[in-house]
């Protein structure tokens, strides 16, 4: 049987290594860390908050608010499972916040996991005195009156009372207020500088073992490939091209498990 033309195999050899590197690309290139937005949908959504999900996704910031997701498939269960994935939350608060019940469910899975130190809050108060979250006063206290009486009944319900306890503790902590920052613009840009440097320690760690994997499984590839041109003998079967794979496999898990420890 004549040997095979050493440009076919090249061309073989490449298409094996892209859809080979396809399929590591998850590991490769993971996921950059997700910012879910907490916010009261019918009063932001279409004005202060796309400002800041557009500022934020500029600068490359993976960010997460409900309207992204197709309509009518978004759960309770399935934002607050989206918190759970994410490094980072921006507790938007405004008038009107209280009045939806998933505003008060989220802010208290964002509470929880900030207890346990898995979750970075930060506050933003729009249009809205930080006095009046903090002690349930104005039009902000009204909302959460109503809010409480329309599904517990009483204040002294215990979910009541920890929603009461996620906004008080959250809305005591350092954040960034329109009373400060009037202009709408503004505000953003303080928004995207403060979540840039709350998610520096991810960048700065794990992004370095990601650029190590990608740089080191490059150079393998290369010096692979060449290695295979310079040997027209050597078929896509052959067991050294069988076991290169398996090493970059492993090299590029045991990479992405480091990650996960880290």
């Amino acid at each position: 049987m004549a040997a095979q033309p050493q440009s076919d195999f090249f061309d073989e050899m490449v298409g094996a290594v892209v859809g080979f590197v396809e399929v590591l690309s998850p590991f490769m290139f993971p996921p950059r860390p997700q910012v879910f937005v907490n916010f009261r949908g019918k009063e932001l959504r279409n004005g202060f908050v796309s400002h800041v999900v557009k500022a934020l996704k500029d600068v490359r910031i993976n960010v997460f608010i409900d309207s992204l997701e197709r309509r009518g498939v978004e759960t309770l269960e399935h934002l607050l499972k989206r918190i759970d994935e994410s490094e980072m939350a921006l507790a938007i608060f405004s008038d009107r916040y209280t009045e939806s019940e998933w505003c008060l469910d989220e802010l208290v899975r964002m509470y929880d996991r900030m207890k346990e130190g898995k979750l970075v809050v930060i506050p933003v108060f729009y249009r809205v005195s930080t006095d009046d979250v903090k002690n349930f006063r104005g039009e902000f206290g009204r909302q959460f009156t109503n809010t409480v009486r329309r599904k517990f009944g009483t204040i002294e319900a215990p979910s009541a009372q920890r929603w009461m306890i996620a906004v008080t503790s959250i809305a005591s902590m350092t954040g960034l207020t329109s009373e400060v920052h009037s202009i709408d613009s503004k505000l953003v840009e303080k928004i995207v500088e403060a979540s840039k440097r709350q998610l520096g320690h991810f960048s700065s760690a794990c992004l370095t073992i990601y650029a190590e994997v990608s740089v080191e499984c490059v150079v393998a590839l290369a010096v692979f490939m060449v290695r295979c041109y310079m040997n027209p003998k050597m078929k896509l079967g052959d067991p050294g091209l069988f076991n290169f794979t398996n090493f970059l496999l492993y090299f590029v898990i045991r990479k992405s498990l480091l990650w996960c420890m880290s």
